[in-house]
């Protein structure tokens, strides 16, 4: 279960990143607790459109793909198993 909620969470966070452009170079994204403790983190490689994402002692807990052209995102753990997908949102969503 908390796999999946945390497939959920860098699927969401993914997307609200990548909604627009992929024209940055490799990024580090830290998601935060309420007490602003760091959960999870992930790195995001736009040019092969992939993430690998780490739990807080910095262990590798999975990736994910993500589609340019339909916005689909796909992340699955260490050992290749999908634990959720998710969908960006368009250009012109408000964020």
């Amino acid at each position: 279960m908390t796999d999946r909620l945390i497939g959920f969470i860098v699927a969401a966070g993914t997307g609200l990143l990548l909604g627009g452009q992929l024209v940055i170079a490799a990024e580090r994204i830290d998601f935060l607790d309420t007490n602003s403790n760091r959960t999870v983190y992930i790195i995001v490689d736009p040019k092969t459109r992939r993430f690998d994402t780490y739990d807080t002692n910095s262990h590798r807990t999975g990736w994910g793909t993500i589609t340019q052209e339909s916005g689909a995102v796909k992340v699955y753990d260490k050992d290749g198993n999908r634990i959720g997908s998710g969908k960006l949102p368009g250009p012109g969503v408000k964020r």
